[in-house]
């Protein structure tokens, strides 16, 4: 009995999915009769042709069929690249059951029954059994992700393969590069060896212009690009790809340097190229080898004789610079091999550090190392090993978006995959070899481009499978039509790239996509359909004349009368080009959702409230406090306008550059109530409350719902992450604040909210993300970028991978680099040529071009993307051509017109705080090991001269000698923090201790006087053997002074009664009047005790 309970929304969105018009889709799949096993199937199909829409049919066939050995739910796996792609595949593969188990007499019952041979009743029986079936036994429905499945199987194989058991994945190396670098380099002072290759590294690091002072930021940026080539294969980068050394390379400058002195003895100066005369002049290495010619060696061109082609130079002198030119070949190897070395040099160590960090507190796995531990696995292991390990046999093989698929990730694939087809079990594989776009994130196209070649018999032999099994056949099927875009769509998209493009030679180069050779026609009740638009435009300055803003704004205003904003979408190249866009539609009242304002951390409320969090952990944290009272948060909550409090702010810090705002407001007769109404309590019970018990009273004090209801869906998703950051073992402030400052990729998703589709809102988005999608109106934002200048290049050999710095005259010059800077540039134009048809192939009515080009005087030597598109329009008239939008809209706002006023987050913590009065603020792991590390710099500071100084010895890094109190603090901190386990601020803590050592009174404390000893961290036991640390102890002629250092909020009655204990053993041991002194190192604030 099917007794599933469907909300009714869910019901009403589900019957406008399956009552509508239904595609006349055509069939291109065997009916489960005609199937033989095993076999292997590629699907290729251009954009719209319904590639998802026929993975679902195979899926569903294989499920009701019993024609199809071995299919049952936890046989059958599907993968695909993204989670919002295997949720979409879920979702149709549920609603196509749906369909046919609420509706026997569906279209789709009927494509059912072409595919399935049972009958109608059965059919329906079967889909209601398979529906319960699915959500009884979610965990069998295996449609994930491809690193998905791979992680399932790491899991289950953890033993064999020497991992924690219950690892963090991630798919950003970012935080992990900082962590693995700061441990490095923090036990420099420690590690001899390490700062003997430090030494090396900084030695033999070649200039780029100006001498790179502080290498860091290259360094983890080479290292992070390093990481990344290796996740795409099995090879390690090698340490020193060549045997040149950066001296060998100097060499050879050295000698060119001395053979252009002897030319410029031959050569009249007004012969020799300006910047090649000016790069010797400078020994400029790179400016030399980047002007150099082989055509006209160090000569300017333009003195050639125009009728011969010859310089006015001697023989001999033209041999001399024919042999110039052959030292700077060498030069151009030496250069393109040694270039990259100091980082290969150290990249091992930093490696090993890598894994070290890894496998600390917390276990952490990159996805990468997942893929590179399995690939050995899965290779030395036979598949059933694998399925045994699983507790379940795979027999069929679906793989959407198959051109995405990275070489490692197939490598792990294939053996399970070659293992079903020994047997009774299917491949299936579609993609579309035009819309590889992902080659950034290690996708290989080439993979697919293989088993094309091999399925349409233009090569003998697949390498990327063994086809024994099924007799060497691959069959290849393309789907013909497009569903999703008009006639007139099509015809402007065939005319620019089968075309345009084709002839392009010098653009296209060896159409290796397709994209000047495929087929694909619109429905026939379409053929007439859609509306193109391309109009050129021309600026002096592409970014700052706007000259795209007028026409974009008419386009819209012109479109969002025939289709809801939400069926409009703008794209762009990057997001930088997305910014502006969302600025110009909000000042034109247009409403506009972009995958950037989607990241709730830009929204103003978001923002400040991280800055509350941030100043509740810090409250030294003078920027965060200010962020936060002159925000629209506080602002609303006490009624005060933002005005009055950033002039009370300006006031404070003209009158005193040192002191801390927080206590200056909480003291401020005019801000003392609010202090104590919404801060006071939050500043006491921070650190005591969990995360989410903390930000549930701060909504409470600060009334977030009730004063800002539009940003509720924003405010409900932080209270969610919170939430689920805690689950994940992130449970203090500090950690919280450091996840969400992150810029990575699983950040970006983890605080992004998902866009309703009945949102009427312009959709805006980068290139890459509309990749899948369709829209009634595009409007393409195409830029004439220049694209980054990337002089790393990488080369996989059998030892490992080379990585070579290549200019594009090297590449000319010397086969090995031009081979590797020619698969390079190929990949790059194949990545951007596809890109132009991804856009423009997601429009479904209306297509429009906006093109940005660069004022041109005389036309460019060379062909550019851009030059694809002239101006053009399709139509004098689009309303006449326009179609009509197929979900109503007064239907679709009636769905989301029920607004649901948020619940209030309610505290379930049953712990009762109200007689908590003062806690160190500091107080999470990190912030306890802090307030040590400024305890220790502290102990280490002495006089400036001639005093005596006992207790803790100093370091030699503490010499008076230092100029200044800064480079002393600067000193102390390299000297100490490489002792503690995590990373600190050093900026802040710096910051923190120079303002407090600055301050007058305490000043005399580091100060030596005639017949003064000062002790730090001095023990004493009293009369009972119970032992007493003092963090300063000054003992003049005339008295003895205790100094008891603090951070975080003040606790004067508690550390009071501490302190007098120790003035009462002082004063029994010195026989001198003692007096006690704490010092809130942060807060900038001394309470004397006697």
């Amino acid at each position: 009995m099917f007794s599933v309970y469907f909300p009714p929304l869910f019901i009403y969105i589900m019957d406008m999915a399956v009552s509508g018009n239904n595609k006349n889709v055509v069939l291109v799949l065997k009916s489960d009769t005609e199937l033989k096993f095993p076999h292997a199937l590629l699907i290729s199909a251009s954009a719209g042709s319904g590639k998802t829409y026929t993975l679902t049919q195979r899926y569903v066939q294989f499920l009701l069929s019993e024609n199809i050995p071995n299919h049952s739910l936890e046989n059958i796996l599907a993968v695909t690249f993204t989670n919002n792609a295997a949720k979409e595949m879920k979702t149709r593969i549920l609603e196509w059951l749906k369909d046919i188990a609420l509706h026997p007499d569906s279209p789709k019952m009927d494509e059912t029954l072409r595919l399935v041979d049972i009958s109608r009743a059965e059919a329906q029986k079967k889909a209601v059994a398979l529906v319960e079936r699915i959500i009884d036994n979610y965990s069998d429905f295996h449609i994930q992700t491809i690193d998905s499945f791979m992680t399932r199987v790491m899991t289950a194989s953890v033993s064999e393969l020497n991992l924690p058991l219950n690892p963090e994945i991630t798919m950003s190396y970012d935080d992990l590069i900082e962590l693995a670098l700061y441990s490095m380099f923090s036990r420099l002072g420690s590690d001899e060896k390490l700062k003997a290759n430090i030494d090396t590294f900084l030695n033999i690091l070649p200039e780029k212009g100006a001498y790179p002072w502080n290498p860091v930021l290259r360094i983890r940026d080479h290292f992070a690009a390093f990481l990344n080539e290796e996740g795409k294969t099995k090879g390690e980068i090698l340490s020193d790809n060549s045997g040149v050394s950066g001296k060998a390379r100097e060499k050879l400058w050295g000698d060119i340097l001395k053979s252009c002195g002897e030319l410029k003895k031959k050569i009249k100066p007004d012969l020799i190229k300006g910047s090649l005369a000016s790069a010797i002049e400078n020994k400029d290495i790179n400016a030399f080898l980047s002007n150099y010619s082989f055509d006209n060696w160090l000569l300017n061109g333009q003195k050639k004789n125009r009728k011969t082609g010859e310089f006015p130079i001697a023989p001999d002198t033209k041999k001399d610079l024919e042999y110039l030119s052959e030292q700077v070949r060498q030069l151009l190897m030496a250069d393109a091999l040694s270039y990259f070395h100091p980082y290969t040099f150290i990249y091992s160590r930093f490696k090993a550090e890598l894994e070290r960090v890894k496998r600390g507190k917390t276990d952490i796995i990159h996805i990468n190392d997942v893929n590179k531990k399995l690939s050995t696995y899965i290779t030395a292991n036979a598949a059933p090993d694998i399925y045994l390990k699983l507790g379940e046999r795979i027999n069929h093989y679906l793989i959407d978006e198959f051109q995405d698929t990275n070489k490692l990730q197939w490598d792990n694939f294939k053996p399970l995959i070659e293992e079903s087809l020994s047997g009774q079990g299917s491949l299936f594989m579609v993609g579309d070899i035009k819309q590889a776009i992902f080659m950034f994130r290690n996708a290989d196209y080439k993979i697919m481009r293989d088993m094309l070649n091999y399925s349409e018999g233009k090569k003998d032999h697949c390498d990327n499978l063994d086809l024994a099994s099924v007799a060497g056949r691959l069959e290849l099927v393309n789907l013909p039509l497009n569903y999703r875009s008009g006639g007139k769509i099509l015809d402007y998209v065939n005319s620019v790239f089968k075309h345009d493009l084709k002839n392009r030679k010098e653009l296209i180069g060896e159409d290796i996509t397709g994209l000047t050779s495929y087929e694909q026609a619109p429905q026939k009740e379409r053929a007439a359909a859609g509306a193109v638009q391309t109009i050129v435009l021309e600026a002096e300055d592409i970014t700052e004349d706007q000259v795209e803003l007028p026409e974009l704004l008419k386009i819209i205003e012109s479109a969002r009368k025939r289709y809801p904003l939400n069926e409009i979408a703008i794209l762009a190249a990057k997001n930088k080009r997305i910014e502006p866009v969302v600025e110009w539609l909000t000042a034109a009242n247009v409403p506009v959702a972009s995958l950037s304002s989607l990241d709730i951390r830009e929204r103003r409320v978001i923002a400040e409230l991280l800055a509350l969090l941030k100043f509740l952990e810090t409250p030294a944290d003078d920027c965060a406090f200010s962020a936060f009272v002159t925000g629209e948060v506080f602002s609303k909550a006490v009624g005060v306008k933002t005005e009055t409090v950033r002039a009370f702010i300006f006031t404070t810090k003209r009158e005193d550059r040192h002191a801390m705002l927080y206590p200056e407001f909480k003291n401020a007769p005019a801000f003392k109530k609010y202090w104590d109404d919404f801060f006071d309590e939050l500043f006491r019970k921070t650190g005591y409350l969990p995360l989410y018990e903390l930000c549930a009273l701060i909504y409470s004090k600060f009334a977030l719902f009730k004063n800002f209801p539009e940003e509720a869906a924003f405010l409900s998703k932080f209270l969610n992450i919170v939430s689920a950051s805690q689950a994940d073992g992130i449970t203090g402030v500090r950690d919280f604040l450091d996840f969400a400052e992150g810029d990575d990729e699983t950040r970006g998703t983890a605080f992004s909210i998902i866009l309703p589709d009945y949102l009427e809102a312009a959709r805006v988005m980068t290139f890459h993300k509309a990749k899948g999608l369709g829209f009634s109106v595009v409007i393409n934002l195409i830029y004439e970028d220049r694209d980054p200048a990337d002089a790393m290049y990488f080369d996989e050999t059998p030892e490992g991978i080379k990585v070579y710095k290549i200019i594009k005259s090297a590449a000319a010059q010397l086969p090995e680099l031009g081979r590797v800077y020619e698969n390079k540039r190929i990949d790059d134009n194949v990545q951007n040529l596809n890109t132009l048809y991804v856009i423009e192939t997601r429009a479904k009515e209306e297509l429009y071009n906006l093109v940005i080009r660069k004022k041109r005087k005389e036309p460019s030597k060379t062909v550019k993307s851009t030059d694809l598109f002239e101006n053009y329009q399709s139509s004098e008239n689009v309303e006449k051509v326009a179609g009509t939008f197929s979900t109503s809209p007064a239907a679709v706002k009636k769905v989301a017109a029920t607004f649901l006023k948020p619940l209030e987050p309610v505290s379930t913590y049953s712990a009762n705080y109200d007689n908590i009065t003062a806690i160190p603020t500091l107080n999470s792991y990190a912030g306890s090991k802090e307030g040590e590390l400024c305890h220790d710099i502290l102990a280490r500071i002495v006089p400036s001269h001639k005093s005596q100084v006992t207790g803790h010895k100093p370091d030699s890094s503490s010499d008076s000698e230092l100029s200044t109190l800064h480079s002393t603090l600067s000193s102390l901190y390299s000297a100490c923090a490489p002792k503690y386990p995590i990373e600190f601020n050093e900026t802040k803590i710096i910051k923190t201790l120079t303002a407090f050592l600055a301050m007058p009174k305490v000043r005399p404390w580091f100060e030596s006087k005639e017949g003064r000893t000062i002790k730090t961290e001095a023990e004493f036991a009293d009369k009972n053997g119970n032992i007493s640390r003092v963090d300063r102890l000054i003992i003049d002629k005339d008295a003895v002074t205790i100094i008891d250092f603090k951070t975080g909020a003040e606790d004067t009655e508690k550390y009071s009664s501490q302190l007098k204990s120790y003035l009462t053993l002082a004063a029994e041991i010195y026989k001198l009047p003692a007096k006690g002194l704490i010092a809130y190192v942060d807060l900038g604030k001394i309470i004397e005790v006697r």
